[in-house]
Order: structure tokens, then sequence, then C-alpha cells
């Protein structure tokens, strides 16, 4: 979205503003980031970075990167600097550093004596199916998870559930020959159907008839 919009994010890690003079036919305007020496820029990919600094120049922070924006640069980060308490120190060392909008170092920054807090890296002696060079982007696929074991009880299923009635349906395609003999079948059917309906109307018919003939029928005495 932010590509597309050309709206810098918060940490102007994508787009920057850059401010016109008299010599420009613009006041302001967007200007994409580079990295990696102008190889790299976020119009044309997501997926550029470049290691992460933080204080002075050249204190880099081993697997963290930035990339487009903050998101992008966590999912394509590690977790080999939280497995080094170096690295961590250096991280609540310079919280407070921060860089002018030129660039330039901060005027009044003196590195505290006592850190703001206690933070214990990771355990590499812990055994993991993950190595600690992998991305933050893997391990939220994983989700952080381990290992996964499945464990099926039906019978502690209906122990909890107690379920009154089960009722399972099977559904199936039918073939052509299914059709056909099912076919044949319902015709064979009907025609046996029509045939005993058909004879007993006709003896029913017949049986009236000759009943109604009866009851015509004038009996007159002899002299």
């Amino acid at each position: 979205m932010f590509r597309v919009s050309l709206l810098p994010a918060a940490f102007n890690n994508d787009w920057l503003f850059q401010y016109g003079n008299q010599l420009n036919d613009y006041l302001i305007r967007s200007v994409p980031r580079s990295f990696n020496n102008g190889t790299c820029n976020c119009v044309t990919s997501d997926t550029c970075q470049e290691s992460l600094r933080i204080g002075p120049p050249n204190f880099f922070l081993p697997g963290l990167v930035k990339g487009c924006s903050p998101i992008d640069g966590l999912q394509m980060s590690t977790l080999e600097c939280f497995f080094s308490s170096k690295c961590i120190d250096t991280i609540l060392t310079y919280l407070e550093y921060y860089t002018q909008m030129d660039g330039s170092p901060p005027i009044s920054f003196v590195p505290p004596t006592v850190l703001p807090m206690i933070v214990h890296p990771l355990d590499n002696s812990i055994s993991s199916r993950f190595l600690s060079n992998t991305s933050v982007d893997i391990l939220i696929s994983k989700l952080f998870v381990e290992q996964l074991n499945t464990t099926i009880s039906y019978e502690n299923y209906f122990k909890s559930c107690a379920p009154s009635i089960c009722r399972y349906e099977y559904e199936r395609q039918n073939d052509i020959l299914y059709v056909a003999t099912s076919v044949l079948g319902l015709y064979g059917g009907l025609t046996i159907i029509l045939r005993f309906i058909t004879w007993n109307s006709t003896v029913l018919l017949q049986s009236f008839t000759n009943y109604l003939r009866m009851r015509r029928t004038i009996v007159r005495p002899t002299a």
C-alpha cells in the first residue's frame, strides 16, 4: 500500500521527502530510498534490505536488517543478535541514540553507565529444529512450534461430548452404469405396477358392468 501511495512510513525506510528550492520545479516530493549502494529501491521490490545499525557508524546488529517497512525488515531478520549478551547490551546502550534530521550524530548523548534493564540472551544450548540464522518469516510460518504432537481418542471425545445421536453421510458421484440400472429398475417396477393396476381395473370394471346388467333384467310371470 505504501509503495502505491508513495507515502513514507513512520521510520522513512521506504520513501524520503525531498524539499526543493528556487532552482527546482517542485516544492516537495517523495523519493524512494535506495539500498545496497543504489542496487535496490522500494519502487521495484519490497525485499530490499540493509544491515540494521544502531548508535555510532559501523555499529551493526548481526541478523537484524531494515527493509522497505518495519514489518518487512522484521520478517527478513533473524534472532542471531538475541543469542549474544554483547549485542543485547549494545541495543540497550543506544536506545536513546537518535540521529538528527541531516543524519549527523546527536549533540548531547552520553552512554548510560547502568543499563535501563537486564535482558538475558537466548540459550543456544537448548536443542531446537530452528537454527539461529532462521528468518523470522519462517518462524512465523511455522507458528514458532518446535514439535507438534497429535493424539486422537474417540472414546474420550464421546465421553466429553456425550452425544445422544451419531449420524454420518456418505456422498458419492454416481457413474453412468449406476444411473442406467436405476432407470431400468424404475421402468421395470413401474411396468409391473401399471400391469397390476390395469388388470385389476379391468376385472373390477367387468364385474361392475355385469352387476348393472343383472339389475336391469326384467322378470315377467307366465300365465
